[in-house]
This record gives C-alpha cells, structure tokens and sequence, in this order.
C-alpha cells in the first residue's frame, strides 16, 4: 500500500472529507501485522481497501501480488467486520454450504470442507444444526471466520 488517499463526501453540500492521507505499508510474506490506532484514524477505512470493499481516491494497493479489485486476491485473504451482516434464519450448515456455493464448491468435497471448518474454528458439528440466530455473539464471529 502506498501513499493511499481516502475522500469522502458527507453532507447535503458533499463536503469532501479526508479520512486517509497518504498510508504506506509493506507487509513482509509470514510476517504478522496489526493496525492500531485511535477512533477514527482510518484503521477500518484502511482494511476496507486492502480488500476491495472501497477505492482508494489516489494511492496504489497491492494484495499478494494482484489488486484488491481482482478476485484471486479473495482467496487469500478476508474481512471479518466487527457486526456482519448473516443470514440469522440459515442453520450454521446451510450458511457455510451457501458460501461454499458461492465458490463454485459442491458435492462430498464441499460437506468435507464444511466438516473440517466446524472443526478448524472449535464449533460442535451440533452446532451446524441451530439457526445461526441462537447463536452467541462468539460462535457468530467463529462462523464468520469459517466463512
């Protein structure tokens, strides 16, 4: 990410607002990193763009190679907001199985995978069974990460 630039219009008048001035960061392959700051300093702006949610105003942004507009850049990386949106009447199952679809996965290998996902964010197979609206606010944010 470099020299990024984020404006917003707000108002009746479209006043322009600058929530990002000039952001750049390299993230090293198999290093971790983590974006702190205060209340609206742009950290979700930020992420936002890296994932292809909102452009950039000026700037150059690069995911693994590709821009974040690309979809092979979806396959490695993901958004988890703090409040997703979720299909609350969709069983823990259905709603993997739907995002499954959604990847052109299907058959044995996507069960497998919804399997080996309930699995891999420590949900009980049990509760692939409950409508995600019974849900605690923690199972919710562990389906969202299988997603």
């Amino acid at each position: 990410m470099e020299n990024l630039v984020k404006v917003y219009k707000v108002g009746f008048w479209g006043k322009k607002v600058k929530v990002l001035d000039g952001v750049s960061f390299n993230v090293e392959k198999g290093s971790t990193f983590g974006l702190l700051g205060p209340n609206g300093a742009g950290k979700t702006t930020t992420l936002k763009t890296l994932v292809g949610l909102t452009m950039a105003s000026k700037g150059n942004v690069v995911v693994l190679g590709k821009s974040p507009y690309d979809v092979k850049s979806h396959k490695r990386i993901g958004y988890l907001p703090e409040s997703s949106y979720i299909y609350s009447y969709l069983t823990g199952y259905e709603f993997l199985d739907f995002c499954g679809k959604l990847h052109q996965m299907q058959g044995k290998s996507l069960k497998t995978r919804i399997d080996e996902l309930f699995e891999l964010v420590g949900l009980e197979k049990s509760a692939g069974k409950k409508q995600l609206q019974t849900y605690s606010k923690g199972m919710l944010q562990r389906i969202g990460i299988a997603q």
